[in-house]
């Protein structure tokens, strides 16, 4: 955290002189990309600006008379003496000056000692340390030879000082500011000049015959290919840094430099257009592997701009295009079969379905979201056949786009193959780190459910159980929304059995690995984990045997007053395509439940739950059709039905 915060006052100190070395007016460009927020402009005023203090200091010791050095005899005997250099002020002001001295590499230490979310890339704690053994080798010959010859070699003496104070200043040069100024001059004298005449170099490397001067442009190729390549790692690394700094805007920019640099006729890379198709095709295989990871990495930031901000169309436009375009090119590059890893892509896959979830989009060339979202299962199934674990989250991805299909039957079949494929000890924590959730449990506690709703229910209850002690167990007591989506399904088929034991069961576990532990983690807690109320109130007025229980009324309260809650879009279409039910139809339940437990003591409260339930049920009839009228979900629809049915007829007079 302190070098972050570090890092940030030296940000701004680079802001401040570019904005006093601009006579007041600010520079805007039409980007910032990491050649033009860190320059070596902005490294040597951020330098001016540490040394400063130290200027100040001087120039204070050089004006006052009180603090000047001055010359000063010291007689040894009779005739016999030496001049030195003396101040009135004492050591105070040499003092102040060795700690400001001693300030920059402070700073630069602290920047450099590992830390939790910052990129090692520009770690240079190696070259500093080996900055100082020089030194102090340099100081352990030197000064112990001039106490020994003190004042008897004035010449030699001066020499020895000399380089012992050179020995710190050397070091450091030669290790970090001679590679450091390189680097940078590098970076942001070629990376453009490379974009730009590389339609020109390519089409040269695609006439090159056996002559000598055709493998000369081959090498000079490959050069500027390993310069672009270094160029885009750096560029990266910095987004990265942004990215784990919050500065998402500023990752984005990173991302958009690095691909400008792939752009054939050297223009800027835009979001709209991407890459045409002789731009994928002069693409190697190693800067395949940088566009790809890129173009995914662009759409998770967009994608979380989105999210922050769901009224921004066009965030979300340019997540769904930049992930669209990673499998686009990857599919159409002739470099993919040069790779010997071809996993780059598997997370873009895992991302489109996430897409494909929780928001809406036009899919290419004039496909229909059903055939495209098809071939998307099975085009990653057949990319992970080979390789286990990526495999087993393709084969949960295939069985989630049948079941939005409505082929409930085929995505069990699938679930069947995953299952004696998928080891949760093995695979889950490899999965969660590649891909931030374990899809593999969810979906197969997702089938639970579907197999209970198909009347199998003994094959329901079994999957449970080897969910509830075999799976469940190995998730991280941290991962809260992973937990919350594995026992919805799991949760909804125990309540089903109409057993008072069963829902008893069901409500202990979504307490212990739900309710309890979001109730503890307050504000940090998911957003999503804001849908877990109405459903611990189903839980509890199952178990309960449909009668009275000690916060019945905070529960009557919580959902009567739910019109004064707002909560995200995403509540309705997420609950819908991760559990097959409208989040409005579970509230609409809840509201059935509790008024089936108050309308033995109060009629008021109960009609108010009856109404409040019939008006959920209304934003559930809107969200199970489409605008022809087609139904959305089946399951869904059936338990709409089936809700809307029991709220009638307890509204019906007796």
């Amino acid at each position: 955290m302190a070098r972050l915060k570090v890092m940030n006052a030296l940000s701004t100190l680079s802001q401040l002189g570019r904005y006093v070395g601009s006579c007041g007016r600010e520079k805007i460009g039409r980007n910032s990309g990491i050649r033009r927020a860190i320059t070596f402009a902005d490294s040597i005023f951020v330098v001016v600006v540490l040394l400063i203090p130290q200027l100040l200091l001087q120039i204070f010791n050089l004006s006052v008379p009180g603090v000047r050095m001055s010359s000063v005899e010291i007689l040894e005997g009779v005739g016999v003496g030496h001049y030195t250099c003396e101040s009135r002020a004492g050591p105070f002001v040499l003092i102040v000056g060795i700690v400001l001295a001693a300030i920059p590499f402070g700073i630069s230490l602290l920047i450099n000692v590992k830390s939790k979310g910052v990129p090692d890339k520009f770690r240079e704690l190696d070259d500093i340390v080996a900055s100082m053994t020089s030194s102090f080798w340099m100081l352990l010959a030197t000064l112990p030879t001039v106490g020994m010859i003190g004042q008897t070699q004035s010449n030699a003496r001066a020499y020895l000082l000399a380089a012992s104070v050179l020995s710190f200043v050397l070091p450091l040069s030669h290790n970090i500011a001679q590679a450091r100024l390189q680097n940078v001059t590098m970076s942001t004298g070629h990376a453009r000049d490379d974009a730009k005449s590389k339609e020109k170099e390519r089409s040269s490397f695609q006439r090159q015959s056996s002559t000598l001067s055709d493998i000369s442009t081959s090498q000079r190729q490959s050069k500027r290919t390993s310069q672009i390549l270094k160029a885009a790692e750096e560029t990266a690394v910095m987004g990265k840094m942004f990215g784990t700094m919050g500065s998402t805007l500023k990752a984005v920019a990173m991302n958009r430099d690095i691909l400008t640099l792939f752009k054939v006729e050297g223009d800027d890379f835009s979001w709209e257009t991407g890459f045409t198709l002789s731009e994928i095709y002069s693409l190697g295989d190693k800067s395949l592997e940088v566009v790809v990871k890129t173009l995914i990495g662009s759409s998770k930031l967009w994608q979380r701009i989105f999210f922050s901000n769901p009224d921004d169309e066009e965030a979300k436009r340019r997540c769904v295009k930049c992930c669209m375009d990673a499998l686009d090119v990857f599919d159409k590059a002739p470099a993919k079969k040069q790779l010997s890893d071809r996993s780059i892509i598997y997370p873009g896959y895992s991302l489109m379905s996430i897409i494909a979830k929780t928001m809406t989009y036009v899919p290419p060339n004039n496909m229909s979201r059903e055939a495209f979202e098809l071939s998307l299962g099975e085009n990653f199934v057949k990319e992970t056949h080979y390789q286990q674990y990526h495999h087993c989250r393709a084969l949960a991805f295939q069985a989630d786009i049948m079941r939005k299909q409505g082929r409930y039957e085929d995505a069990l079949s699938v679930i069947d193959v995953l299952k004696t494929i998928y080891d949760i000890q093995l695979h889950s924590k490899v999965l969660m780190k590649e891909y931030v959730s374990d899809h593999c449990t969810e979906i197969v506690a997702a089938s639970t459910f579907w197999l209970h709703h198909y009347g199998r229910n003994d094959e329901a209850l079994r999957l449970c159980d080897h969910v509830i002690y075999t799976m469940l167990p190995e998730i991280k007591a941290t991962e809260l929304v992973t937990k919350f989506t594995i026992l919805i399904p799991i949760c909804r088929t125990l309540a089903n059995q109409r057993q008072s034991s069963a829902a008893k069961k069901a409500l202990e576990l979504y307490r212990t690995h739900v309710s309890d532990p979001v109730t503890l983690a307050g504000g940090k807690a998911h957003p999503a984990l804001g849908k877990r109320v109405p459903f611990m109130i189903i839980l509890k007025c199952y178990s309960s045997g449909r009668e009275a229980y000690d916060d019945l009324s905070t529960d009557v309260a919580y959902m009567l007053n739910r019109k004064d809650l707002t909560y995200p879009v995403f509540f309705e279409t997420g609950a819908l395509t991760r559990f097959d039910a409208a989040w409005s139809t579970i509230c609409a339940e809840a509201c059935l439940c509790l008024a089936k437990i108050t309308g033995c003591n109060s009629q008021e409260e109960s009609s108010a739950l009856i109404k409040e339930g019939l008006n959920f049920l209304e934003v559930s009839a809107k969200s199970l059709k489409k605008e022809d009228g087609k139904i959305v979900n089946d399951m869904a629809h059936s338990y709409y039905s089936q809700i809307l049915s029991e709220l009638e007829n307890l509204s019906a007079p007796v």
